[in-house]
């Protein structure tokens, strides 16, 4: 009996799967001299009306920040040219481990162009888009309105900053903050 015998079986890529004159190869496998090759880590499974074996790939596909990505991610640490973030969310969905990315001086708002610290503190929230992954360094942009701090944090007793018309006032201790402020300051979900 063939290998092709056990369909449900679990597989590697380039395992050997069948001979070419038992099975076609069907999605997640190919044909090379003569056989039937799995192109996936995965199961087998048959296909009997096309007689094609094919592997259901069992690996999650990857959630990787490309270019033209929404994000968000908290600010570590903030200097006058360039912002360190640790990215938590890709398109919406939790990512785990978090990836790291820059936001340069350049990518946030004409109005904050002389001072990064300004725009962000370390420990804020911030939605952002991919804007170069080149050098395996992910550069983020914040220069649109949609993108900028989500939710930010009182510089003297820790409290989470309100949008109150535009300024970000702190509820506990009344201190008026400065921050490059996103559309959906304080109503993005970022608990799930």
């Amino acid at each position: 009996m063939s290998k092709a015998g056990n369909v449900k079986r679990k597989v590697f890529p380039g395992d050997e799967l069948a001979v070419i004159e038992e099975y076609n190869d069907g999605e997640g496998s190919y044909q090379e001299d003569g056989l039937v090759r799995s192109e996936e880590l995965g199961e087998t499974r048959l296909n009997r009306e096309k007689r094609a074996l094919e592997v259901k790939k069992v690996t999650k596909p990857l959630n990787l920040p490309l270019e033209g990505v929404v994000v968000i991610a908290e600010a570590g640490s903030v200097t006058r040219r360039d912002a360190r973030v640790d990215i938590f969310r890709i398109d919406g969905k939790k990512i785990e481990p978090t990836y790291t990315g820059v936001i340069h001086i350049s990518d946030v708002a004409r109005e904050f162009g002389r001072n990064l610290e300004q725009a962000l503190r370390s420990g804020d929230i911030v939605r952002a888009v991919v804007a170069n992954t080149k050098n395996r360094i992910i550069q983020l942009s914040m220069g649109a309105p949609e993108y900028g701090v989500i939710y930010a944090y009182c510089g003297r007793c820790g409290g989470i900053l309100e949008n109150q018309k535009g300024r970000l006032m702190c509820p506990n201790c009344k201190r008026v903050e400065r921050r490059q402020i996103a559309r959906s300051y304080g109503k993005e979900d970022i608990s799930s």
